[in-house]
């Protein structure tokens, strides 16, 4: 959580500087994901998509399609990759398509009666108008504890930081490209399909322009098969 609180810290200070402009969105997910040819096979396949709005749910900001294969190397690790196409809408009209190679591995382990997990994701962006490949590195962290000894209800945080490794002329600066930190609550309806939904902050910074920062209440549906 060490992200979260550098982040809240340099939004503080710019404050005193230029405005910060927020904005309440509607995030939506959902994601369907199984082994790749039978149950005991280390191979997993993930189909993930989302719809986000920006304005209340007035207007639609961005979209994305995203399969990941991943293989389990062990009962703690796993590694994978996948594509990504991302479209978004700019608010003067028309889209931006990007592209979206990307690695990750994750770490997960049962910490204090609920899980922890560790993702680490490496994302190369092949975004339209740009002047090269934007090189993306994301550290997640999160945690799940359900409110009693075998229910269904857990209570869910994570915290998700966002660097840009290299320059481009879309992200001329590098450095910091944003800070999630979500809270809220998780529900498995049954062996198959869980509900999560909650609250999550969305900080980018400026650096030359003003600060942004977005309220949203951002819901998952997540399927296995």
């Amino acid at each position: 959580m060490a992200s979260a609180f550098l982040l809240l810290a340099l939004a503080a200070r710019a404050s005193a500087q230029i405005p910060t402009m927020t904005d309440e969105r509607v995030w939506f997910t959902f994601s369907a994901q199984g082994p790749l040819w039978n149950k005991s096979s280390p191979w997993r396949l993930t189909f993930e998509s989302f719809v986000r709005s920006r304005d209340g749910v007035n207007q639609l900001d961005s979209a994305s399609v995203r399969p990941i294969l991943s293989y389990t190397l062990n009962r703690h690790s796993s590694i994978g990759g996948g594509l990504a196409f991302a479209p978004t809408f700019p608010v003067v009209g028309g889209s931006l398509m990007e592209y979206r190679w990307f690695e990750q591995y994750v770490f997960t382990a049962a910490v204090g009666g609920g899980t922890f997990s560790w993702r680490t994701r490496l994302e190369q962006r092949f975004i339209a108008r740009n002047d090269g490949v934007d090189h993306r590195l994301r550290e997640q962290v999160r945690y799940t504890h359900p409110i009693a000894p075998g229910s269904r209800t857990s209570l869910i945080g994570y915290d998700e930081l966002f660097v840009h490794v290299n320059e481009t002329r879309r992200y001329p600066e590098g450095g910091v490209d944003q800070n999630r930190l979500f809270a809220g609550a998780g529900r498995t309806i049954n062996s198959r399909v869980r509900i999560e939904v909650g609250y999550l902050n969305q900080f980018t910074p400026g650096h030359a322009l003003p600060d942004r920062m977005n309220h949203i209440l951002s819901g998952s549906l997540l399927i296995s098969y």
